[in-house]
């Protein structure tokens, strides 16, 4: 009467154990949920801190500019080498023949005499300035190369207009036109078109494009257009282009004009060659009868490794 039943006890107790467990359950989900929570937070937090995202390159040059450098100047390297560790050498002597002397003059009986330290310190620290000497020209010259190599794939980036309205940079023109920049006010833009057309024929014949650069204007296409004279039929169009984002073209003259220490004001031109390097440059209007002369037609070699635009001088 008074007791329940085994069955009867485990049928009531089932209810709460199953209570219990579907509690149990619901929180180990929610803990589950919450850690994902905080790892994707601290992932994202992770991946905001400056030290975990991408570095920018520090490097001063591109890969492209040091593997030009090295082409155009391929035995710099191993000089340097060379250079460099025979002045480590000498280095290296200098302080073991400085030491000798100085044990020497302290009174040590196993050190060689002073008189052969000194002649070993003074022909070590010799070849130590010597060779060190070797290595900094040459390092010198080549941060020159680099940076001059630096410009000019910044120059070929630059863009101008064709005459049928297409938009290039000068690096798509390479190994079609001999391009020249006349840069300055527009009485030198108006000169430097007026000279050229003199000699207009043999330019075209060997891919010379002339671009007038008015200094001073900003923007998009050609800059103060109504201060250049335009071109005057077909030709002269296909002989002429226009710069585009001349803020640009007018920031990497200015550059140009600061290295060769050209005051302002001045106009200035600078001739590519086909393959996009600097072939030549200069204050007032470009000399178009010594390009007409010495330039071979865009259709033929200057000789043999000459390359497209007379001789090609090997830096060393």
């Amino acid at each position: 009467g008074g007791g329940a039943s085994p069955r009867a006890d485990g049928l009531r107790v089932t209810p709460a154990i199953t209570r219990a467990t579907t509690t149990s359950a619901t929180m180990t989900k929610r803990r589950r949920r919450q850690s994902r929570a905080v790892t994707l937070t601290v992932r994202v937090a992770a991946s905001d801190e400056p030290s975990s995202r991408p570095k920018k390159s520090d490097e001063k040059y591109s890969n492209l500019t040091k593997m030009r450098s090295e082409a155009q100047a391929p035995f710099r390297t191993a000089r340097m080498f060379v250079f460099g560790a025979f002045a480590a050498n000498a280095a290296l002597g200098l302080s073991i023949a400085t030491l000798q002397a100085v044990t020497k003059a302290l009174g040590a009986p196993s050190a060689p005499p002073l008189d052969q330290s000194l002649q070993n310190i003074g022909i070590d620290l010799g070849a130590a300035l010597f060779f060190g000497y070797l290595y900094k020209k040459d390092a010198e010259n080549r941060e020159k190369q680099m940076a001059r190599i630096s410009r000019e794939e910044r120059l070929s980036a630059l863009k101008c207009e064709l005459s049928s309205g297409k938009v290039v940079s000068l690096f798509d023109l390479r190994g079609f036109s001999r391009v020249v920049i006349a840069a300055g006010d527009a009485d030198y833009c108006n000169a430097s078109i007026a000279a050229a057309e003199a000699v207009r024929d043999p330019l075209l014949e060997r891919g010379v494009l002339v671009i007038p650069l008015v200094l001073g204007g900003r923007g998009v296409g050609q800059i103060n257009s109504a201060q250049i004279d335009a071109p005057d039929d077909a030709t002269d169009r296909r002989f002429r282009a226009t710069p585009v984002y001349t803020d640009k073209w007018t920031a990497w003259i200015d550059e140009q004009k600061r290295e060769a220490k050209v005051a302002e004001g001045k106009g200035v031109y600078v001739g590519l060659r086909m393959d996009g390097r600097v072939r030549s440059s200069g204050v007032g209007t470009p000399p178009w009868e010594k390009f007409a002369k010495e330039l071979p037609p865009a259709d033929k070699w200057g000789g043999f490794l000459d390359g497209f635009d007379g001789r090609v001088g090997v830096d060393t």
